[in-house]
């Protein structure tokens, strides 16, 4: 069913650079075809005092959650590869796995929901009566990402901290905007509140145009910045948004 409702769309991909061409990938093997016009930047938080930060926070941590591979690259950065002894690493899908395998030496779990959600989840199956007493977690990621994973594992009573490490800032505005009409796009894949603002400062979305978005989120960013949304994903991946594609 998803495959017929997109094939041979021209489906909009608003992602950072480095993300896009993944969801391109997946679009083209559903024979959809993928246009990346990246509508958000990302901002590394790189200065001696978040380094000390992260360097005092995994010293206490018993695991460190990474929920995307500039997360695992900025820890490599600011920290160094080597984890202090006994931190093990819980990551969001194969992408982040393969980062913190090649960058920190190791990972010690993958959510199979390739979700902040799926991973929260994930990490609180796998923590035992003694960690959920004693283990601080460490969840390191955007300034202005989801807070699904940490808010999950406080309300099961762990102990959590948070380290900020990079920030994603809209696209800034252009003098000449594409128009997503003249360009024969049928729908916008919107994954964060930050791309929604980098896509009226980049395009022109006419009412024709279909736009899909991750979560109620997204949806409210969305429709602050004049969108109209057309359908809302019911589980926050590419997945969930292309199953809600009408």
């Amino acid at each position: 069913m998803m495959a017929t409702a997109i094939a041979g769309r021209r489906i909009l991909v608003t992602r950072a650079t480095d993300d896009a061409e993944r969801w391109a990938d997946r679009l083209r093997r559903l024979g959809a075809q993928p246009v990346m016009l990246p509508c958000l930047e990302i901002v590394t938080i790189a200065n001696q005092g978040v380094a000390t930060g992260l360097r005092a926070a995994l010293a206490q941590a018993a695991w460190l959650v990474l929920s995307a591979r500039r997360g695992v690259e900025a820890v490599a950065r600011l920290a160094g590869p080597d984890l202090p002894k006994g931190v093990r690493v819980a990551v969001v899908g194969p992408s982040t796995a393969r980062a913190a395998a090649d960058l920190l030496g190791r990972v010690d779990l993958i959510a199979t929901e390739s979700s902040a959600r799926g991973l929260a989840q994930a990490l609180l199956a796998r923590l035992d009566a003694r960690d959920r007493v004693e283990a601080h977690v460490l969840v390191a990621g955007a300034a202005n990402g989801r807070t699904d994973v940490e808010q999950a594992l406080a309300a099961a009573g762990i102990r959590v901290m948070r380290v900020d490490l990079y920030a994603t800032i809209p696209a800034a505005p252009v003098t000449r905007k594409l128009d997503l009409a003249d360009a024969g796009i049928d729908a916008v894949l919107l994954a964060s509140p930050t791309a929604a603002e980098g896509l009226v400062n980049r395009a022109i979305v006419g009412p024709d145009v279909d736009v899909i978005t991750i979560g109620p989120t997204t949806s409210a960013a969305a429709a602050a910045v004049g969108l109209t949304v057309r359908a809302e994903a019911r589980r926050p991946d590419l997945a969930g948004m292309l199953e809600a594609m009408p």
